[in-house]
């Protein structure tokens, strides 16, 4: 039977996709839960977004590396579901800023550690069960089902946020958290996460890196944080700069982002078959083209059609960006899978730090649709520092 569809890879896509189902609740509906149920102003509500991204980024560095020395990951990823629990539990009654701020920059954050160790271990099972050329496709697989997720749930979220209140869908967000956590324990086996410990992985894989692979990887993490935190300062801007600036009702938005969340598993699985084929650099450089088109569109748009048929080149975006981001890195750190997936979710923390401050700052000072100006100008230096990224062979760095 292909790696790619063994019944332990089976269970590593189950639980992404309910992973994604439960982001694409909490995440969107954020900046709507701190905007017009708690009733702040733009600075207020960019702060806990900024501090997520800081947060996020302590636990990730330190939890990452740390976590390839441990036997197993499985706990970790069940704890920090349990926390995620937790969170929801207390946004669902508490509508005190201070509280819901703090609650979401110290916990929130550490909640979402369990997304980056899942993804470390679907590293782990790759290294060493996938044939190296295939490996961005499984990775595309992987990301395939967050992005099934997210053609339900913001949809559901808002739905959900508008007709029974922000209460019971953080209820319902706790629940799945707390059943992702045991699903962890009993759908995935024991796997050795440390690569030492097996044959087939190579000594030199664990090597100091080179000069040209950490200039290559800090140009990629600059490129891809940019990326993200142009994607990110969207999710937060759309929502209300409809509502506001369009008078378009929010029950919308789900369905723009559920849109493009479906039509995103195309490109991340074709993303994923052409990496050891194509320059894997052009197909990002042609993600960040594709984003450039967007955010031109949503700055210009002023119809509810115009924004659904724009998802397309969102869809080209998120789905090249998600599909082989995590691949360049983890062609970067060979045998690091633990640190390769947190400095890989990092870049999206960074982006969300990012887009935080972008948004505190421009939104309040010019207001929600001046952030899709700004979000050109920094998919531009994106595209350029990936210009820089120089490439050994096709599909290969």
């Amino acid at each position: 039977m292909s790696p790619l569809f063994r019944p332990l890879a089976l269970g590593i896509y189950t639980l992404f996709l309910l992973a994604g189902v439960v982001c694409a609740l909490v995440l969107p509906t954020l900046s709507l839960f701190l905007a017009k149920e708690i009733g702040v102003r733009p600075f207020l509500v960019g702060v806990p977004f900024a501090g997520i991204a800081l947060t996020s980024m302590l636990y990730n560095q330190v939890i990452g590396g740390w976590s390839d020395k441990l036997s197993d990951r499985r706990p970790l990823i069940a704890g920090f579901c349990l926390v995620g629990a937790v969170v929801c539990a207390l946004l669902a009654y508490s509508r005190n800023y201070w509280i819901v701020a703090s609650v979401v920059i110290l916990l929130l954050s550490l909640a979402l550690v369990s997304f980056s160790q899942m993804l470390a271990y679907s590293l782990d099972y790759a290294e060493r069960n996938v044939p190296a050329e295939r490996v961005p496709l499984f990775n595309a697989i992987v990301r395939a089902q967050i992005a099934i997720a997210w053609v339900a749930g913001p949809p559901a979220g808002f739905l959900l946020a508008s007709y029974f209140g922000f209460t019971t869908m953080y209820l319902i967000a706790a629940g799945m958290f707390v059943f992702i956590g045991v699903m962890t324990l009993r759908l995935l086996p024991h796997l050795d996460s440390h690569p030492h410990h097996l044959d087939h992985i190579e000594k030199a894989d664990v090597l100091p890196l080179t000069t040209g692979q950490k200039r290559a990887l800090l140009l990629s993490v600059i490129g891809f944080s940019l990326m993200w935190g142009a994607n990110n300062a969207y999710l937060i801007s759309l929502p209300l700069h409809l509502k506001d600036g369009l008078g378009i009702g929010t029950e919308y938005v789900g369905w723009i982002m559920g849109t493009c969340a479906g039509l995103e598993i195309p490109f991340m699985l074709l993303a994923g078959h052409y990496a050891a084929r194509v320059n894997i650099m052009n197909l990002v450089k042609l993600a960040g083209l594709a984003a450039l088109v967007l955010y031109m569109g949503v700055y210009f748009a002023s119809a509810l059609w115009q924004f659904f048929a724009l998802q397309i080149f969102n869809a080209m975006f998120i789905g090249i960006l998600a599909g082989l981001g995590v691949s360049v890195i983890q062609d970067l750190m060979p045998g690091r899978s633990g640190a390769a997936s947190a400095l890989y979710t990092n870049t999206s923390h960074m982006g969300n730090l990012i887009s935080s401050l972008l948004v505190a700052v421009v939104a309040d000072v010019y207001g929600y649709h001046q952030v899709f100006v700004v979000n050109l100008l920094i998919i531009a230096l994106a595209i350029l520092a990936f210009g820089r990224v120089r490439v050994k062979n096709e599909g290969k760095l």
